[in-house]
C-alpha cells in the first residue's frame, strides 16, 4: 500500500509540478503576449497619427493673412510719416531762410533810402526832424 499511495503522491507531487511549470511558461507567454499587444497597439497609434498629420484638411472659410496686410499697412504709414517728417524739414529750411532775408532787409538802411523818393520836399523835412531830436 505504501508503494501505491507513493506512487500516489508521486503522481499528485508530478502532477503540481506540472501545474506550476505549466503556470510558468503560461505566465510567461501572457507577458509576452501583453508586451507584443502594447508595442503593437504603440505602433497602430503612430501609423495613425502619422497618417492624419500627413493628411491636409480644407477648411470651411479661408483665413487671410493678416500679417502681410499689416506689414503693407506699417510700411506704409512709416514712409508716409517720412515724407511728412521731409516736409516738415523743407518748412524749417525755408522759414529760416525767410527770417534771416528779413533780418537782412530791416538791417539794410541803403535800401531804405533807396526805396524812399528823393525829392528836395522829402529832404528838407528829414534834415528838420533831425535838427529837433
Amino acid at each position: 500500500m505504501e508503494t501505491e499511495e507513493l506512487t500516489m503522491e508521486e503522481k499528485c507531487e508530478n502532477l503540481m509540478n506540472i501545474v506550476v511549470e505549466s503556470r510558468k511558461r503560461f505566465g510567461k507567454l501572457c507577458v509576452d503576449y501583453e508586451h507584443k499587444i502594447s508595442i503593437m497597439e504603440n505602433k497602430l497609434l503612430d501609423l495613425q497619427l502619422e497618417t492624419i498629420s500627413n493628411c491636409r484638411f480644407k477648411p470651411k472659410q479661408t483665413i487671410t493673412n493678416e500679417e502681410q496686410d499689416m506689414s503693407k499697412d506699417i510700411d506704409e504709414f512709416t514712409t508716409e510719416i517720412i515724407e511728412r517728417q521731409q516736409r516738415i524739414d523743407n518748412l524749417k529750411t525755408r522759414l529760416r531762410n525767410t527770417q534771416q532775408i528779413v533780418l537782412q532787409l530791416k538791417a539794410d538802411n541803403v535800401g531804405r533810402r533807396l526805396k524812399d523818393p528823393i525829392t528836395v520836399d522829402v529832404m528838407l523835412a528829414q534834415a528838420k526832424q533831425k535838427k529837433q531830436t
